[in-house]
């Protein structure tokens, strides 16, 4: 078995918590969905085709930069109407309609920047891992939205094992559930709830509650009910893959 990792980073970033409302509030890392889409955008897969191409792979998402966010006010335009009437209503001439604009608290990651796992096999995984070795992308991946622009780095491919009980370090976010004996430590942890699995539709997506260091230099330590150690980037080398029930 094989994992495909890169890197993932920019400027800003913004990936939308799914109970938020009038303020957006954003996870700390691209859910395992999120990296769908940019596997997806990197392909050339369209919406209603990317979900089903993708859905054999696992992925995992390890943190690398600090986690930093900013608070800023968002004006969004309607453009629900026909291009004249936008123009119209844009245009600062005499009979000028007034705009219709929402406005909402938008909280936003500072330069973010993530290392991604893929591991799997057939059309998709191959086809992923031509386009990373050649930094040939169909179209331009983006961190959350498409005004936060993506930089993508190629790190390589390695051979990966899974690993049962194992005790020692997890570099990567990790279902709580899997973390069977934490090993108390100094470090900062956090929590969330996020998406991992959606269906065509997108009605009935799949949760699961994960946890982290908010220190990117010291991973979680105990005792893990599943890992995947990666061979070539360091000794004893753990990462979580996701879905995590098979």
């Amino acid at each position: 078995m094989e994992v495909l990792v890169f890197d993932i980073f920019g400027s800003f970033g913004q990936y939308r918590k799914f109970y938020t409302t009038s303020s957006a509030l954003t996870y700390p890392f691209p859910p395992p969905t999120a990296i769908r889409g940019i596997i997806g955008a990197i392909l050339g897969y369209k919406r209603s085709e990317y979900l089903e191409k993708t859905k054999t792979l696992r992925i995992g998402v390890q943190i690398l930069n600090p986690i930093r966010t900013i608070k800023t006010s968002i004006n969004y335009i309607s453009t629900k109407e026909s291009e004249y009437e936008l123009n119209k209503k844009l245009s600062n001439k005499k009979g000028s309609v007034k705009i219709t604009r929402t406005q909402v608290i938008k909280q936003i990651l500072v330069e973010p920047k993530f290392r991604i796992y893929v591991s799997g096999e057939g059309e998709t995984f191959d086809k992923l891992k031509s386009s990373l070795e050649k930094g040939e992308f169909f179209y331009i991946p983006f961190l959350g939205t498409s005004e936060h622009l993506a930089e993508v780095g190629y790190v390589g491919c390695y051979p990966i094992q899974q690993v049962e009980n194992y005790k020692g370090s997890c570099f990567s976010i990790c279902p709580v559930e899997f973390w069977e004996d934490p090993e108390i430590t100094s470090v900062k942890l956090g929590k969330e709830l996020i998406p991992y699995d959606l269906d065509q539709d997108r009605l009935k997506p799949k949760y699961v509650e994960v946890v982290y260091s908010k220190d990117p230099k010291v991973p979680i330590k105990g005792v893990f009910k599943k890992v995947w150690l990666v061979k070539n980037l360091g000794e004893e080398f753990a990462i979580v893959l996701l879905p995590h029930e098979a």
